[in-house]
């Protein structure tokens, strides 16, 4: 295996081929710190790149194995990043929303993570700066939140699935075009908010979630969207969606009435949680983030 070392901005970064994928490695901090890319077209026309997040136990292999980026990427023309947050045991990461696993992840800088991998994506991938999308499932869903308050230029939309909020303190500068995924069934992330009826992922929570209604309405008043929203119903999910008022954003909940924790259209990984199934998670995040830039 062919390993190339590049310096640049004082850091280094390592690129291995895999499979179809180039592993990003560089150091932040005194963390060494790494994501798979997947369809990157360096020279050319710049191309829309979407950011995925694992959960809380994942890591950037099983996010590209799971949720099927990677074939829908390479069919519609845009690259992924499958990020990695800290490792806190064998191919096991979490990332650093200060409000939940704080014993593994530690003061992690997960800020400066996503701001040095954009930043490599559009000098060093070809990603378009104006089409840089961030989606994630769980843990990595409330990342994908806990980033756009505070970077929300740096994005073009967002894609949070069976994911929360744990606080509404900071509200992002600028609007964002956002797209919430819950199961109404889910007891790891429940959409009522509170605690976690998880007892493992309980006893790693430091906050209570928010509710979904609060989050969305946080949303709306953020992205300065249009109340009502337009709602249908499509089989077992209904679909909100408050489009943008004048200098706003579009934001939709997605909430579906059967659905429990995990990546929309995946096999449960436990017998009494059963991920979305009525429809595929990642077709489904590209059809909303396809139709927005900054």
């Amino acid at each position: 295996m062919r390993c190339v070392t590049l310096v640049f901005l004082g850091l280094f970064a390592f690129f291995i081929p895999r499979a179809q994928a180039e592993e990003l490695r560089f150091r932040l901090a005194d963390q060494q710190r790494r994501a798979l890319v997947v369809n990157a077209v360096p020279t050319g026309p710049k191309r829309p790149f979407v950011i995925v997040l694992h959960g809380g136990r994942g890591n950037a292999e099983d996010m590209q194995r799971r949720t099927g980026f990677s074939d829908l990427a390479r069919r519609e023309n845009f690259g992924v990043a499958y990020a990695e947050g800290t490792a806190w045991g064998r191919n096991t990461h979490a990332w650093n929303t200060g409000h939940l696993l704080r014993g593994q992840v530690g003061s992690a800088d997960d800020i400066g993570y996503f701001d040095t991998l954009i930043d490599n994506l559009v000098k060093r991938y070809g990603a378009d700066p104006q089409r840089i999308y961030m989606t994630g499932g769980s843990n990595g869903a409330m990342m994908t939140f806990v980033y756009a308050v505070q970077r929300p230029e740096k994005l073009a939309a967002i894609a949070p699935v069976v994911g929360a909020m744990f606080s509404f303190e900071q509200r992002p500068r600028v609007p964002l075009p956002i797209m919430m995924i819950n199961g109404a069934a889910d007891e790891e992330v429940p959409v009522q908010g509170g605690m976690s009826r998880n007892r493992q992922v309980r006893a790693g929570q430091a906050t209570p979630y928010k509710p979904l209604t609060e989050t969305v309405d946080f949303w709306v008043n953020a992205n300065r969207s249009q109340r009502p929203p337009q709602s249908q119903i499509t089989g077992s999910y209904t679909t909100h969606t408050y489009n943008a008022l004048p200098g706003g954003a579009v934001t939709i909940s997605i909430v579906d009435s059967v659905g429990g924790h995990g990546w929309p259209g995946t096999s449960s990984r436990r017998a009494e949680n059963t991920p979305i199934s009525a429809f595929n998670g990642a077709e489904k995040v590209w059809s909303f983030l396809r139709t927005q830039r900054r």
